[in-house]
């Protein structure tokens, strides 16, 4: 049989094959909450096809070639190659014969990028369903790299040189350094990411021990306006009085911190006492802003919104203009609100 030609008359059905695939694990993915970049998918092009038969030519049936349809798998992060492999063979059938983990194939002392290929077919409990009865027997491949090993993959096929054998002698030695450079960038990003999450269990507990000891970042603040009892009870009274839905995940976290910092504010405590003092100017504020809102329109708003409200009553407090002004630029606000700050604490709230 001609398999160019069988395959022309069956590449729709292989292009369907890794669409509905790419879905599936897409999936299976996001219920089980692992992070990645990105899932694509591709069917081989005919023109594709007829050049690997003419290499290879040793196809007896189009079943032989693994590779007509494949999904790719990006991840964030080296380690969550496995974790997606993991999810991989505990949902699909595996080819193990043409299968192949690159990680571990790749001589140490060769250049070139590191990925997991899986040859997978659909388990009996799932070809047997209407929605996947068309792919059955049909075979697809997997590529799960991280992103800077993808990164790599594309430089060196845009570059054209596969094989260290092609590359000539006087710029391997770049080639192997800038593999190793890559390798040694995905194994840090891992050890920050982990380093992060120890962080952020140490100081969320030695924020409740000591808070005039821990220091303002993003991890210290988003605890605060997550937990505080003042600052909980501040956001909510200003979300009942102006008709404001507040976003669990806060957003211009940056912002906020400069803001605070520019005020004087480092640390937890002096934020938390800084909310109790300013407390009854936040709740003016509040219903100045309530004052010329629609009473029927919900706007959204960050949890920590009072912490905002409070960096715009320490500008007023100031009653300087070009401290006014530095806050303004850092928040981004107009400059027209420079003089409802300026009139705050002299009772004329002028908009």
């Amino acid at each position: 049989m001609d398999l160019i030609a069988e395959f022309d008359r069956r590449r729709e059905a292989y292009n369907s094959l890794a669409k509905t695939m790419a879905d599936l694990i897409n999936r299976l993915i996001d219920a089980r909450k692992i992070s990645y970049h990105s899932i694509s998918f591709r069917c081989k092009t005919k023109e594709s096809f007829e050049r690997k038969v003419d290499i290879k030519q040793s196809y007896s049936a189009l079943e032989d070639v693994t590779d007509l349809a494949g999904v790719r798998i990006i991840t964030h992060f080296s380690d969550d190659v496995d974790v997606v492999a993991s999810m991989i063979e505990s949902e699909f059938k595996i080819d193990r014969k043409n299968s192949i983990d690159k990680r571990a194939a790749l001589d140490p002392d060769r250049f070139g990028y590191l990925s997991l290929h899986y040859v997978v077919s659909l388990k009996r409990e799932r070809e047997v369903l209407d929605e996947y009865a068309a792919f059955k027997g049909l075979k697809l491949e997997i590529q799960i790299r991280s992103i800077l090993q993808h990164t790599w993959a594309e430089i060196e096929h845009d570059i054209g040189y596969k094989s260290s054998v092609e590359v000539p002698k006087v710029i391997k030695r770049k080639f192997s350094r800038m593999a190793g450079l890559l390798e040694l960038a995905d194994q840090e990003f891992v050890a920050i990411r982990s380093e992060l999450s120890k962080y952020q269990k140490s100081m969320l507990a030695e924020a409740a021990r000591s808070p005039e000891k821990v220091l303002l970042d993003k991890v210290t603040y988003l605890n605060f306006v997550q937990t505080d009892e003042r600052c909980l009870d501040l956001d909510n009274e200003s979300a009942a009085i102006c008709n404001l839905k507040l976003m669990d995940e806060p957003k211009n976290v940056a912002k906020q911190l400069q803001a605070l910092s520019y005020f004087g504010i480092e640390t937890v405590d002096q934020l938390s006492k800084s909310l109790v003092d300013f407390q009854d100017d936040i709740r003016r504020r509040v219903h100045d802003i309530a004052s010329t809102k629609s009473s029927d329109k919900v706007s959204l708003a960050s949890r920590g919104v009072c912490v905002f409200y409070l960096t715009q009553m320490l500008a007023a407090k100031s009653g300087n203009e070009d401290i006014i002004d530095g806050f303004l630029k850092i928040r981004g606000l107009a400059s027209s609100f420079k003089s409802y700050l300026l009139n705050f604490y002299q009772g004329q709230n002028i908009r």
